[in-house]
């Protein structure tokens, strides 16, 4: 049970990151002097420019079951590159309520934990990994990593970073109308619903970090988007019931995630070499990033 409920909250809550400031002056230049993007898919995508990216900020919440409720919070910069997401250095602070935090094998858990990713490694420091490092190191370096993967779940499940997801959940639009002044940018408030299935159907990592049983979960959007095309906002609410061996058990999750700082210079470098740590140099098993803590049984 303890395995499937950290499965659950950390796919949800590992990733979700957010802005909430004005856009700088280079992206307010930039783009006043250029013809305005037909579409958010395509803004979107002009914005893949080498050291450039967005300032993001998030909150989340979790109930599991009635049992436990798990609150999170992240704040952090993603840095593109010519085709996407190609960086990002995002600080989790994630309050799981107490129903796990007093396991001596999850010391730690409730403490901020600091990811650094660059391509397809990433680096992890504090939270649970604090105190599996050797004296000396205070960074995990974990290789192999999709550099999407530390965003998937941002507002939620709703990526807007990735074209692919923010054309498929616009694709399901049922309304939109004002959405007045988010972050000094007057919107236009974009509303519907994707069932997890679809949304899963061009998310990779997003099928990978889930339960089968929530496949047919019903996700409900909503997106604020400024006149520049530009995401500003993004919140989503999910009610569903996740199936454990014979139990059925309730999950209701949502979020919300602010977008700012459109087009500003962002800068994000692994931590010095002689801080990082490697697995090898780990006695035990090192939890999965950013998916699943594995408990055992």
């Amino acid at each position: 049970m303890k395995r499937a409920f950290m499965a659950l909250a950390c796919a949800a809550t590992a990733a979700l990151v957010a802005p909430a400031v004005a856009a700088p002056a280079h992206a307010q230049t930039t783009t006043g002097s250029r013809a305005r993007p037909a579409n958010p898919v395509a803004a979107l995508k002009k914005q893949f420019v080498p050291g450039r990216g967005v300032r993001v900020v998030s909150s989340a919440r979790l109930n599991y079951g009635g049992l436990i409720d798990v609150k999170s919070g992240a704040k952090g910069v993603v840095g593109f590159g010519r085709s996407g997401v190609a960086s990002s250095d995002i600080t989790t602070k994630t309050n799981y309520g107490g129903g796990l935090s007093d396991d001596d094998e999850l010391k730690g858990l409730n403490d901020p934990m600091r990811t650094i990713t660059v391509g397809r490694t990433a680096y992890v420091s504090g939270g649970v990994y604090a105190d599996l490092l050797p004296d000396g190191k205070s960074w995990l370096r974990l290789p192999g990593q999709d550099p999407d993967a530390a965003l998937t779940g941002i507002g939620g499940f709703v990526n807007p970073l990735d074209p692919r997801a923010l054309q498929a959940v616009l694709a399901t639009t049922k309304a939109k109308g004002a959405g007045g002044v988010v972050n000094g940018a007057r919107t236009t408030l974009y509303r519907g619903t994707i069932t997890v299935k679809q949304l899963a159907a061009v998310v990779p990592s997003l099928r990978k970090g889930l339960p089968s049983s929530m496949s047919k979960g019903v996700i409900s959007w909503r997106l604020w988007i400024g006149g520049d095309q530009l995401v500003r906002k993004v919140s989503s609410s999910l009610t569903t019931t996740l199936k454990v061996k014979k139990t059925s058990i309730g999950i209701e999750m949502s979020s919300t995630t602010a977008f700012g700082g459109w087009g500003g210079k962002v800068t994000v470098k692994a931590p010095p070499k002689d801080q990082v740590a490697s697995t090898s140099d780990i006695d035990g098993s090192v939890p999965d990033l950013p998916q699943v803590i594995d408990l055992g049984d």
